[in-house]
């Protein structure tokens, strides 16, 4: 017997235990008196009641100052509670949550945090100062106008309609990927807000025309709200003589300071810093003292031409360079990663396979009608030399 009156005695507390919390007489009184959430047709509303109603709660302008208690709906859908006297909201419990009227409240804050079903939001009229709709992933409708909010982070909701004139704005950030589906944007009446994060400028510049006279528009805003993140690299080259780089400049010093911003892949700046290596071209000036060639550069590798094929003369790697038939060569001169071809001369052989000790100097050569010619072969040209004779002569190879 005592064991069965202690069970008795225990279900009316833990029923009590069981009712939600509402302290507000106004949005009690709506909540009991609506027959859909008060099922049991009592003067409470249960944590069961509020847990199973899966449809809206319309309770605008029902002098309401305190919504504690809408926490324990967690399957509601709708809500509006416009033209009351909040001044604090927090639905982050009310996760199946898509539309929020909140408007012509006296609202300071306003948690949204939790509330990732939410795709409409209606909190225009108030008194914020701050909006985090960061974890609202699907927001696509945003009114948040006549407000004192300074910065606002668009980032991560796919916005289609957006209205924000009259408040306190200097940061605004619209750079979601998704700028071409909006339909709707007034951002006027915040004088502070002299640029806008966006996607692509010249399709804002050209499609979203009200707002302010100081507003532009930036894929890289670089305030508190932006959400590009700069990125840096370093630019390597090696160059001989001169170097032409991405900003335009022509180089001819080594340099590692210069710097040139463009646009990432996330459509942020990208800062990038040259580290250039400027070495000078060898001199391919040759001297000529009889049959031997000599590079006048010191401290290069060589390798002496054929000018008639172009091709490498096997083992001729030195400075200096005697052939042992007529016929024009050329070296060319490396120092590092620069090199210099030099010209070709001519060297002169009197009798075939027979070195002539002492060449007479070629000035010149021209062909059959008197025009100076590089030397070829195979070819009737005039040779003329430095004490005044000409040949007339064919090399053949």
């Amino acid at each position: 017997m005592k064991t069965l009156l202690l069970t008795l005695l225990l279900v009316p507390m833990i029923g009590f235990g069981q009712n939600v919390n509402i302290p507000d007489a106004n949005f009690k009184s709506y909540l009991v008196n609506n027959s859909t959430i008060n099922t049991n047709g009592d003067n409470e509303i249960q944590v069961s009641e509020a847990n199973a109603f899966t449809g809206g709660i319309s309770c605008y302008n029902e002098f309401i100052s305190d919504l504690t208690g809408i926490e324990a709906f967690t399957a509601l859908t709708t809500l509006v509670c416009s033209g009351n006297y909040l001044t604090s909201l927090n639905i982050s419990s009310n996760t199946a949550l898509t539309f929020l009227n909140c408007i012509n409240n006296n609202l300071t804050s306003l948690d949204v945090s939790g509330a990732t079903a939410l795709n409409t939001l209606y909190c225009f009229d108030n008194q914020l100062t701050s909006l985090d709709v960061s974890s609202n992933s699907v927001l696509n409708s945003l009114n948040c106008k006549d407000n004192q909010l300074t910065s606002l982070d668009l980032s991560n909701n796919p916005i289609i309609q957006f209205t924000t004139y009259n408040n306190n704005l200097n940061c605004l950030n619209l750079k979601n990927g998704n700028n071409s589906s909006v339909t709707l944007l007034w951002t006027y009446g915040n004088p502070n807000l002299t640029c806008i994060e966006v996607d692509d400028v010249n399709y804002s510049t050209a499609n979203w025309t009200v707002i302010d006279s100081q507003t532009s528009f930036s894929t890289d805003c670089g305030n508190d709200c932006s959400a590009c993140t700069p990125t840096s690299s370093i630019d390597t080259h090696t160059a001989c003589d001169s170097f032409t780089w991405l900003d335009g400049n022509n180089y001819t010093a080594s340099n590692n300071t210069a710097t040139y911003t463009t646009t990432n892949a996330a459509g942020c700046d990208s800062v990038i810093t040259i580290d250039l290596t400027i070495n000078p071209t060898p001199s391919g000036a040759v001297t000529q003292n009889g049959a031997t060639l000599t590079a006048t550069q010191t401290g290069a590798t060589y390798q002496w031409i054929d000018c008639d094929d172009e091709s490498n003369i096997v083992g001729e790697i030195n400075q200096a360079f005697t052939p042992a038939v007529t016929g024009s060569y050329a070296v060319i001169v490396t120092i590092g990663d620069c090199f210099k071809k030099s010209d070709c001369f001519l060297v002169d052989f009197t009798g075939i396979g027979e070195l002539n000790n002492t060449p007479k100097q070629l000035i010149k050569i021209v062909d059959v009608v008197g025009r100076e010619t590089p030397f070829k072969p195979n070819t009737p040209l005039l040779y003329i030399y430095d004490d005044g004779t000409v040949e007339r002569k064919v090399v053949l190879k």
